[in-house]
């Protein structure tokens, strides 16, 4: 909660040198934990996966370019062994991410084309369905996350968006080595997500 009221500050101190600010929402889906999925000696599987975001985007002046916020939540189920005890495994994992990214957009057309960079704070909850004597296993860690958007301008102010992107989860131990690697936690994911925009000007804020 410390961190996500330390981005909503840092996010609405950024209204002063805003053209504008937009707001998103969307869904989708993807392929979750692809890297330990593929890997031919890993006896799980990942699926049923979804995800909701919203954001909050403060575009500079003179230039399409921003700050966005992002809250997202995902869910997954996995099933098959744990990588670490070879212990029968059947349960969901649910990660809240709080992210800050910086936006850049070629151009303010009819269609536009864009990318997004930025690291967040996640927030991950493995829960187990079928052994209910096992608690929730509970982690925190930093996320990285690099995408496409597309928008399509249905009007003055709101818009289709469809992104891509790819979202690396806890990098930190990704590099320490297979040692420390887990079934859930360090990985990369594959997300595709559709959402509606809306945009509000804010000449008023002009300095």
């Amino acid at each position: 909660m410390k961190n996500l009221l330390i981005a909503l500050t840092f996010l609405f101190s950024m209204t002063s040198f805003a053209q504008t600010t937009e707001i998103r929402a969307g869904a989708g889906s993807g392929a979750f934990y692809f890297t330990e999925e593929a890997a031919k000696d890993m006896l799980f599987a990942y699926d049923s996966p979804a995800s909701l975001y919203f954001d909050v985007t403060h575009h500079f002046k003179d230039c399409m370019d921003g700050i966005k916020l992002r809250i997202q939540s995902t869910s997954v189920h996995v099933v098959g062994k744990d990588y670490q005890t070879g212990i029968a495994i059947d349960g969901t994992v649910e990660f809240f991410i709080t992210s800050l990214l910086y936006e850049c957009i070629r151009a303010d057309k009819m269609f536009n084309i864009g990318c997004h960079l930025g690291m967040g704070l996640t927030q991950q909850e493995f829960k187990q369905q079928k052994n209910t004597n096992w608690k929730a296993v509970e982690a925190r860690f930093m996320s990285i996350t690099f995408g496409g958007a597309f928008s399509l301008r249905l009007h003055e102010k709101p818009r289709l968006i469809l992104e891509t992107a790819l979202l690396w989860t806890d990098p930190i131990t990704t590099l320490r080595g297979s040692e420390n690697w887990q079934t859930v936690g360090e990985d990369t994911s594959f997300l595709g997500q559709i959402g509606i925009s809306y945009r509000f000007k804010q000449t008023y804020f002009n300095v």
